[in-house]
């Protein structure tokens, strides 16, 4: 499988505190990698280290390399890797204005000014998402009043009208209902014909059901990668197989 996004060395630090620490790791293109471990183990720092946006925070900073299509992340313009690195984040975060100003908003900042084909993105993302049926008629409507799934549902759509080629997914089902999580879940299945997930989930069961690949973090440290059949029928290193018996985490 060709690898889109490769991890090197790659340590994150708080306040010179490593949060991540000394890992590599390569990313398989349109595939879904799970990142799993518990609470507090680097599993978001990882995910936000992917785009440069833990560069951001106060006090954080990372070494070591990440090359996006063979290219070093740092000789990509923040804008456009964020264009080509979408994140979505744990609790639905939709602008506090109008639906089509949501989906319209990455586009616009992207340089489409064609309001048909602006139109055109807009209804064949929502529907990738499975959300344009439920929306059509009231786009002008607020998007903050759409229920918890759907406000999920309209991020992902929306960090799909950038073009992006890899979507990083921060905990995507952690706030939805069982029937929300579901439709996310058959909705990420059908993404990735097209773009590359990396999730990150505290949800065994869910990695179970979407993966292809496995990572496991514990205390910053990649402890385990592998293909998902192998990771949860024969996990190579005691500390994962203690983790997915419930001993530990």
């Amino acid at each position: 499988m060709e690898m889109i996004l490769r991890l090197e060395d790659i340590t994150a630090f708080y306040d010179h505190k490593p949060a991540v620490s000394n890992l590599t790791m390569g990313i398989e293109k349109n595939r879904i990698t799970a990142v799993i471990g518990p609470s507090g183990c680097g599993k978001s720092t990882l995910l936000r280290c992917m785009n440069r946006m833990l560069e951001e925070e106060p006090g954080a900073e990372v070494t070591g390399n990440i090359f996006l299509s063979g290219k070093d992340i740092r000789q990509i313009p923040k804008n456009e890797l964020r264009r080509r690195v979408g994140l979505v984040f744990q609790t639905p975060a939709p602008f506090p204005f109008s639906i089509y100003k949501n989906m319209a908003y990455a586009p616009k900042y992207y340089g489409l000014r064609d309001g048909w084909k602006l139109q055109e993105l807009i209804a064949e993302k929502l529907k990738l998402a499975g959300l344009y049926d439920e929306v059509k008629d009231n786009l002008g409507s607020s998007a903050v009043k759409l229920s918890g799934g759907q406000q999920q549902r309209l991020c992902i759509a929306r960090a799909l009208t950038a073009e992006p080629d890899i979507l990083l997914l921060d905990e995507p089902c952690s706030s939805l209902d069982i029937r929300s999580a579901a439709i996310i879940e058959n909705l990420l299945l059908e993404l990735k014909k097209s773009y590359t997930i990396v999730l990150v989930t505290h949800n065994i069961a869910q990695a179970k059901r979407l993966a292809d690949q496995v990572a496991f973090l514990y205390g910053g440290e990649l402890v385990e990668y592998s293909a998902k059949a192998a990771f949860f029928a024969a996990p190579r290193q005691k500390q994962t197989a203690d983790f997915l018996g419930g001993m530990c985490g």
